[in-house]
């Protein structure tokens, strides 16, 4: 499968895996925040219920209050009551169970409103159910036969509206009785029993809900948690597939571009197949072929080119028949020479070397016989002198050597003699199955005696063989001899 395939399933399974984590999150959230409105709810219904029966209570307590002692503060906090319960009249805040305790102590007690609500409204804000929402309204139907009860009551404790200071006796008893008897217990007790089922069954219910929240709460938590493993372990084998799949070939062609980059172009790549690097590197291994062919058949022809330049400078300073220094090299040699030896305070010896009898040979038995004599000669010139002088051919039958750094002159006169008798001895002609002999003569000039330069010992040494064979001293060369 090719690598961006891989990569793509990759990114898909972590796009999945990352939208699991971030649902359950949002369904862990949605449940927390249904368990926060399950306790709020449960608060308010057991905070509405516990206000009715408050109210009840507190009007129950100015009533009767009022009946023992009608003051006309008791007849108005009454009605406070009776007006903030049903919403009427906004509650002080910081209204709570003792606040009319302390407004019965101190009467110049005060505190800002709060906002009115209607007891319907409440219940609806609180959510109750419609069963629920009945018991209420039931418990407050109650509640209201409850105060015209009272109600009553008080109007028999202040003389049913009259100008008397006080009731009579029997109006005063027969108030108490309605606020203390059995028929007010029991009407008391009803509008308590709405309130306590009311109680039970909402506690009931939002345990029900807070534990549904709970487990819904448990159930994402547990789904977050195993998307969050889940994406960790997709992570890592995601990181270790890449690392395998795209960083390990990757630092295998840089390495291989470095050893290529060292001179190492043999080396080949091993990936993997069926991924893209992997047809890369059959690419690769295909062009470092290509490459190593040419640059091998680029190194042969350096080479040739190389051999050829080397021929075409032998040539140039070399003597094509018998591979001695031509007439430039010999006068490249020559000013070396000199040069050392002006430098070093040293003697040079220039010897012209030419031919006796040469011509005859090259005529009577061919050029290729007159050749073989010129190979020999130089052959014997070249191992007749040291490995620090030179030995050239400068034309036909004439040679030069050239010997550096000589001890005296009787020493050069010496090497002459030595050559000379090297050149006399026999040559075989194998074409013709005989033996020649050519003989040689010498002229000899020596640095610094005879001239200064190149040109001067050259000349003076062409004089001097001139000279040598005008004198006649190189015998004449025997003839052929027959060995066939």
């Amino acid at each position: 499968m090719p690598i961006r395939t891989k990569l793509a399933l990759h990114l898909l399974v972590q796009i999945a895996l990352v939208a699991l984590v971030v649902a359950a999150l949002l369904h862990l959230a949605a449940a927390y925040r249904a368990l926060e409105r399950a306790q709020q709810r449960r608060f308010e219904g057991a905070q509405l219920a516990s206000e009715l029966l408050q109210a009840s209570n507190e009007l129950s307590l100015m009533a009767r209050l009022y009946v023992h002692q009608p003051q006309p503060r008791y007849a108005r906090y009454y009605q406070e009551i009776a007006r903030m319960r049903d919403g009427e009249q906004p509650r002080p805040q910081g209204y709570d169970a003792g606040y009319w305790d302390l407004r019965l102590a101190d009467t110049a007690l005060a505190s800002e409103p709060g906002r009115a609500a209607t007891l319907p409204e409440r219940l609806r804000q609180a959510g109750f159910s419609a069963e629920e929402f009945g018991l209420l309204e039931q418990s407050r139907q109650r509640s209201q036969a409850l105060m015209e009860l009272e109600q009553q009551a008080m109007r028999l404790a202040d003389g049913h509206g009259t100008a008397a200071a006080r009731p009579a006796p029997a109006d005063w008893r027969q108030a108490l009785e309605m606020l203390h008897g059995e028929a007010y217990l029991r009407a008391k007790a009803g509008v308590m029993e709405p309130l306590q089922r009311l109680s039970r069954g909402l506690s009931e219910r939002l345990e029900r809900e807070r534990g549904q929240a709970h487990e819904d709460a448990h159930r994402a938590a547990a789904w977050a948690i195993a998307g969050l493993v889940l994406l960790t372990a997709h992570t890592l084998w995601s990181a270790y597939r890449f690392e395998r799949l795209v960083r390990r070939p990757l630092a295998a062609l840089r390495a291989w571009a470095q050893a290529v980059r060292a001179g190492q172009a043999g080396n080949r790549m091993q990936l993997p197949p069926g991924t893209e690097f992997g047809e890369l590197s059959v690419v690769i291994n295909e062009m470092a072929a290509a490459v190593e062919h040419s640059l091998a058949e680029l190194r042969e022809e350096v080479q040739r080119r190389t051999r050829a330049e080397e021929a075409v400078q032998h040539l140039a300073n070399h003597d094509a028949l018998t591979g001695l220094p031509s007439l430039r090299l010999l006068h490249d040699r020559l000013d070396r020479a000199l040069a050392r030896a002006q430098r070093q305070e040293e003697l040079v010896a220039v010897l012209f070397v030419d031919l006796n009898g040469f011509k005859p040979v090259n005529d009577q038995y061919g050029h290729e016989s007159g050749d073989m004599v010129l190979k020999v000669v130089g052959q014997r010139l070249a191992g007749g002198v040291r490995e620090a002088d030179t030995v050239g051919r400068i034309g036909g039958d004439e040679f030069l050597v050239i010997l550096p750094d000589v001890a005296s002159a009787e020493a050069a006169a010496q090497v002459r003699t030595k050559l000379e008798a090297l050149v006399r001895q026999p040559i075989y002609l194998p074409a013709h199955k005989l033996v020649v002999q050519v003989s040689a003569a010498m002229g000899l000039a020596l640095y610094p005696a005879m001239a200064k330069d190149a040109a001067g010992l050259l000349r003076q040494a062409d004089q001097d063989m001139y000279a040598r064979k005008a004198a006649g001293r190189s015998s004449k060369p025997p003839p052929a001899v027959d060995v066939g």
